[in-house]
């Protein structure tokens, strides 16, 4: 592909970036305190993920593109909601760990039930050929950027010489 053509494709996907945020800025009612395309929702969207083991401050904030000082902030934010948990390694003090608590997870999935009953009606706009083709690309780029956060992590862990967990 030449860079003309990675430009016009970066050109589409930031007109549907824009698109798609306006469409959800329109038709999703926020009734919660963490909107969906705010940091603490995605971070607890996020630390679904780690509910069987927690994750290091470090790693997340990296996973998560914000800096440890922001993710600090959303953390003590959360944690004050009894929303995260957050604890030190027995070994090394300054390592520390969050997970998601019972109570993030049950709110976290109020906030998911909230937004999907506000998609659906908002689909209810849209032809049946228009839905299965939304429904098609939505699986096809979702696989696509969960194989490329695949890729980064890898390529994350190979860098640093070590596995954070």
């Amino acid at each position: 592909m030449t860079d003309r053509q990675d430009i016009e494709i970066a050109r589409d996907f930031l007109n549907f970036m824009v698109d798609y945020y306006a469409l959800t800025r329109r038709h999703i009612v926020e009734t919660n305190q963490y909107r969906f395309h705010s940091h603490g929702f995605s971070m607890l969207y996020a630390l679904r993920a780690y509910r069987d083991h927690p994750v290091t401050m470090t790693k997340f904030a990296s996973e998560m593109g914000i800096t440890k000082q922001q993710l600090t902030k959303l953390v003590n934010d959360l944690e004050e909601q009894n929303y995260v948990r957050r604890s030190h390694n027995r070994e090394n003090r300054r390592q520390v760990y969050i997970e998601i608590t019972d109570e993030g997870l049950a709110h976290l999935e109020r906030m998911i039930g909230e937004i999907l009953h506000e998609i659906v009606r908002s689909l209810g706009s849209f032809s049946p050929e228009e839905r299965a083709m939304i429904d098609t690309h939505a699986v096809a780029l979702s696989e696509i950027f969960r194989r490329d956060a695949e890729r980064w992590k890898e390529e994350e862990s190979g860098s640093s010489g070590k596995s954070e967990s």
